[in-house]
């Protein structure tokens, strides 16, 4: 089993498809891989504190407000959500350069902030059938990696936690890409 991380916003008790939930996939289109008239995507990392570094790298400083949930659920927190993926399935490994060959591809092509071309070739990779998502590595650190999954039917919860501002994960992550956490 491949063991995927994702911060979200949780709503204790709420279905793991309904909006706090474990398995919810919010509304898409302004996402690097999104094609909503094909498929959602399910964003995850590989790497718990990976996984933080996604949800909150856009913040230079890391307060408890980072860690609320969303203003539409109250009574919601961020909590990070570990999750397995069947080893049987295929994932498009983006960091393997026979595959970025196959595709017509270059790592630039993955890394790109056009995501109208981003998307074009992940709806490709999606119509030809052979895979449940893409990974690739992360923006914030190579060692971690990224998944796209579009067939959530291969997706399971393991747990779910709180996060706190203390949590090892969320140091990790700050030491590794320079943030500072404050309060």
């Amino acid at each position: 089993m491949q063991e995927l991380y994702r911060v979200f916003p949780y709503l204790p008790g709420a279905h793991p498809l309904a909006p706090g939930g474990a398995l919810h996939i919010p509304s898409q289109g302004g996402g690097r891989f999104d094609n909503p008239d094909l498929y959602s995507v399910f964003y995850a990392g590989s790497a718990e504190a990976g996984a933080v570094a996604e949800a909150f790298g856009r913040f230079p400083e890391w307060t408890p407000a980072i860690l609320q949930g969303s203003p539409a659920l109250p009574g919601s927190f961020r909590a990070i959500g570990r999750y397995t993926l069947s080893t049987t399935v295929r994932v498009c490994d983006l960091d393997d350069t026979a595959q970025l060959a196959a595709l017509g591809l270059k790592p630039s092509d993955v890394v790109s902030r056009d995501y109208a071309r981003t998307r074009a070739w992940a709806r490709r990779i999606y119509l030809d059938g052979s895979w449940v998502g893409l990974r690739w590595w992360s923006y914030y650190d190579p060692r971690w990696f990224s998944f796209a999954i579009w067939n959530l039917a291969q997706v399971s919860v393991a747990s779910v936690r709180r996060l706190r501002l203390d949590d090892a994960v969320v140091l990790d992550a700050a030491r590794t890409i320079s943030r500072r956490i404050i309060g």
